[in-house]
């Protein structure tokens, strides 16, 4: 790894990361970069593949998720690969996806250049796009890095104040805001033979303290740990068909939650095809069965079923809850069932780009306590 330091203009973070990327762009090594960048109205960032230096005005600190970036790279990438290098800046959880979409076939990492990003958690949509603070979201998550404060904490998403891994892995190059002097410099990584090659002719300076980062990374990890684990003890409870039946009460079988979840990736998913349909008399002869019959139908199969699909490769970015129209707080029920179920197959989704899902790996020593020995 080869490890230096962007010095920060005139205090404009935002800026001096801006003029990097433009260098890279303009070093002609890439052919295009996809950043987020806000909309004409300022009130929210979405994934820009920008291909005119002069075009990038990049805010890859704003706190906030809209789109799963992995799904934006799988659609780049899955019917043929660039032929040439495009960069891709990408926030740790949504690295993870993309190398579980490689795996299951749904994109290519050829030409791909992975940028990643230092994240220090972000927003949902509605509280970005309307901030209740008097300085931008950028600026005050800015503040807070400054100042090490835990201000922006009230504002996280709930994926955010557990996420599993902030510090962004299997990259080429990464952006990194801790365990360094932000109002003076940002840490730039090479972990690619391919950075290396992109950022030597960019100039940047020499870190000071080289074990600085270690230590921040480390402590950030560790946080992370002891909040996740005060969460999944706290969800325990739910277990069991009556309490998940309660928790989707509000479900009303939108697939919203589908729609934005970077690893459903089917394109025709069983709960949208023909195969709940039926004639009259069927659904009234289960409504003379019971006495009643709910409508619309089979929102907790789906949610059940969706669970089962994706559960063992779910990077636990939350996304499908902020696509919930009724605010079902998905990742109470979705990050037990992840964890329990990554550990039973002692699986890390996205960590590995070489490790198989367990559920195309047969082992004859797997699980024997349910079948014959």
């Amino acid at each position: 790894m080869t490890q230096k330091a962007l010095k920060i203009k005139e205090n404009d973070v935002v800026g001096s990361i801006n003029d990097f990327l433009r260098q890279l762009l303009s070093s002609g090594k890439i052919q295009a970069l996809l950043v987020p960048q806000s909309t004409p109205s300022k009130k929210v960032v979405y994934p820009v593949l920008i291909a005119d230096p002069k075009k990038l005005h990049s805010d890859i600190i704003a706190p906030v998720l809209p789109v799963a970036t992995a799904t934006v790279v799988s659609k780049l990438t899955k019917v043929q690969p660039p032929s040439k290098p495009i960069g891709v800046v990408m926030r740790a959880c949504q690295i993870r996806a993309l190398v579980e979409l490689v795996k299951l076939n749904q994109a290519s990492l050829s030409n791909i250049i992975i940028i990643g990003v230092d994240c220090p958690g972000t927003f949902p949509i509605n509280v970005y796009a309307d901030f209740p603070e008097k300085k931008t979201p950028t600026h005050f998550l800015l503040e807070t890095l400054l100042k090490k404060t835990k201000d922006a904490d009230q504002y996280l998403r709930s994926a955010c104040h557990v996420c599993k891994d902030p510090i962004p892995t299997n990259v080429d190059i990464v952006l990194g805001f801790y365990g360094i002097d932000l109002d003076k410099e940002l840490i730039v990584e090479a972990h690619s033979e391919i950075g290396r090659e992109l950022i030597k002719d960019i100039p940047l300076e020499e870190i000071t303290d080289d074990k600085a980062r270690e230590k921040a990374i480390k402590d950030q990890r560790e946080m992370k740990d002891k909040q996740r684990a005060v969460f999944l003890k706290d969800k325990e409870g739910m277990k069991g068909i009556e309490k998940i039946a309660e928790f989707f009460d509000k479900c009303v079988n939108c697939h919203n939650c589908r729609q934005a979840c970077p690893i459903c990736y089917c394109k025709e998913c069983l709960f949208d095809s023909a195969v709940f349909d039926a004639e009259a008399y069927k659904f009234i002869r289960r409504a003379e069965n019971k006495g009643l019959f709910k409508l619309p139908s089979d929102a907790l199969l789906f949610q059940l079923g969706r669970m089962n699909h994706m559960i063992l490769s779910c990077v636990q970015c939350g996304l499908c809850e902020q696509a919930c129209p009724n605010m079902i707080p998905l990742m109470e029920v979705f990050i037990p069932a992840a964890e329990n179920a990554q550990k039973e197959f002692a699986y890390h989704p996205g960590k590995d780009k070489a490790e198989k899902i367990p559920m195309i790996v047969y082992r004859e020593d797997e699980f024997l306590e349910v079948g014959e020995k």
